[in-house]
């Protein structure tokens, strides 16, 4: 029926009226060129996207490979790096998702040369190389350098959360790791065990049966499985008393504070001393001139020793303390709470507030955008709070700048108050750093300083700079640079992460930057070939 509708020419209804469709019988037989490559025009993505790969270079992923012609044939890694773009910028992420565009997608084919790339080897290929996959970010940021797509003029950085390849359920406390690691070192030591005494067995009787219940049953499979399960949990683990270590700008900031709080109790303690000292001498003199004098001695109680007088007592006992402290301060002893919690799925993932409420399983991630949402850089950050984000992003933007062979100097690093802190004011201060410190929307649920407190160290000059017409002229262009690539990529991309892991999850994310900057390329390449063609 559906075919009928579809044919060629009017197709006449009671009233003797006629409908005039265009024939698109898919049951009928039609020609179509032979070579594939005439299915898509010139400017299909597919072609840009290989015509990208062609100005980069892969001599790292090559370098991987035997030169000696020996072995299995392999895929070139211009094949794979071209149709893992392509796949990533049609929202195609996983591997099973690329084999299948191997058969239905005409781009995908063109790219592949009519091969059918197993999603197998597709996560051998994405594994093996990852810090060559990661290096592409920069390949193509030069490449938008080299079409002046790079404006060094602003940079704004912000973060947002992404959903991890795991459960809000597979969090365990320490003491739930601890059982569970203790679990599985049992049943390993007990399936090593019944397998010594099955190949003891097996030896002794040449004519040894497999019990009906072995059957099926695979010892090295189910190693496998306890042995990974044995290795996530003491990684969980061992990201629990990662995380109870405070941050190194904490850290400062503790050493600090209780330096200052030594300072203070020796001083007391020294006037302390001091005062005692001096009533001791006082006593003494008085002494011996009531002596000198034919008396028999000063009248009234003597004073106290210095070391038995209660207020010298209290000021060491509070030196002592201060002390203890400040040891701390410098050597921290990570100690989990009974309220942290380790994915026992990703243990590298954790705990951060959704954007509408709530908590979900995911990580933070941080970009930093120049003009039209183009990204210098794209990290991972395992901390909800984006404080102690600001200074690697800043470090890698710049470090990105150079490698991509920009020259000029950022004229203003713009941010929003989740990143105000003392530390950072005074870790960036050789920049043009420009950072919220007032608002309701801290992401650290902290507040300003208060005003009828001293504001700390880098706060009054941050305040200043705002309130002048400049930073303000400058401030209202941040959310206009970093929120827009937010949504740009999460509309392109989704939320959720596909790979577990901080190695494997900071590819896939230096891979959602490449395509995204790759796109911002192609959209300028079709700009320039309008004007061309106008």
């Amino acid at each position: 029926m559906l075919s009928a509708l579809v044919r060629p020419g009017p197709v006449r209804d009671a009233r003797g009226m006629g409908y005039n469709f265009i024939a698109s019988d898919a049951g009928d037989a039609f020609l179509l060129p032979q070579d594939v490559r005439e299915w898509l025009p010139p400017e299909h993505l597919c072609w840009k996207m290989l015509d990208a790969v062609g100005q980069m270079d892969l001599s790292v992923f090559l370098a991987g490979y035997r030169r000696d012609g020996q072995g299995h044939a392999a895929y070139h890694p211009a094949v794979m790096v071209a149709l893992v773009l392509y796949c990533y910028s049609k929202g195609i992420r996983s591997s099973r998702g690329i084999e299948a565009a191997c058969w239905d997608d005409v781009g995908a084919r063109i790219i592949t040369a009519n091969h059918r790339v197993d999603h197998a080897t597709l996560a051998r290929f994405i594994g093996r190389h990852r810090e060559a996959l990661d290096g592409l970010f920069v390949q193509v940021l030069a490449l938008c350098v080299v079409q002046g797509l790079v404006d060094p003029g602003m940079v704004a950085i912000d973060g947002s959360v992404m959903d991890a390849n795991a459960s809000r359920d597979s969090n365990r406390s320490l003491e739930q790791l601890e059982a569970v690691i203790a679990g599985c070192e049992v049943a390993i030591g007990a399936l090593l065990e019944e397998t010594a005494a099955w190949a003891r067995e097996c030896e002794a009787d040449p004519d040894y049966q497999v019990p009906d219940e072995r059957v099926g049953r695979s010892g090295p499979a189910r190693l496998a499985r306890l042995s990974e399960r044995l290795t996530r949990a003491r990684t969980a683990r061992g990201k629990l008393y990662e995380r109870a270590l405070p941050a190194p700008s904490e850290i400062a900031e503790k050493i600090a504070a209780a330096e200052r709080m030594a300072e203070r109790a020796e001083q007391a303690l020294s006037e302390a001393v001091a005062r005692q000292q001096a009533r001791f001498d006082a006593h003494a003199r008085r002494t011996a001139a009531d002596r000198a004098a034919g008396l028999r001695g000063t009248r009234g109680r003597p004073p106290l020793k210095v070391e038995s007088k209660a207020v010298v007592v209290c000021q060491r006992a509070r030196l002592t303390r201060t002390l203890i402290f400040l040891e701390l301060a410098r050597h921290p002893r990570p100690v989990p709470s009974s309220f942290a919690r380790a994915s026992l799925t990703d243990p590298d993932s954790r705990l951060v507030p959704g954007k509408h409420g709530g908590y979900l399983q995911g990580y933070n991630l941080q970009i930093s955008c120049a003009c039209n949402q183009l990204l210098i850089a794209v990290e991972l950050h395992d901390n909800p709070s984006d404080r102690n984000a600001l200074v690697p992003m800043v470090t890698r933007s710049q470090d990105n700048w150079a490698a991509a062979g920009v020259t000029g100097q950022v004229g203003a690093w713009l941010a929003d108050n989740g990143y105000a802190s003392t530390a950072n004011f005074q870790a960036l201060a050789h920049l043009p750093l420009l950072v919220a410190v007032t608002g309701g929307g801290r992401h650290d649920g902290r507040s300003a300083p208060d005003a009828d407190k001293p504001p700390p160290a880098g706060w009054a000059q941050m305040s200043a700079w705002h309130g002048t017409p400049d930073g303000k002229a400058l401030y209202k262009r941040r959310a206009a640079l970093v929120e827009p690539g937010f949504a740009q990529l999460f509309q392109r991309f989704g939320r959720r992460l596909n790979y577990r892991g901080d190695d494997a999850v900071d590819t896939e994310i230096k891979l959602l930057g490449t395509a995204h900057n790759l796109n911002k390329l192609f959209t300028h390449y079709t700009k320039i070939a309008r004007l061309a063609t106008t």
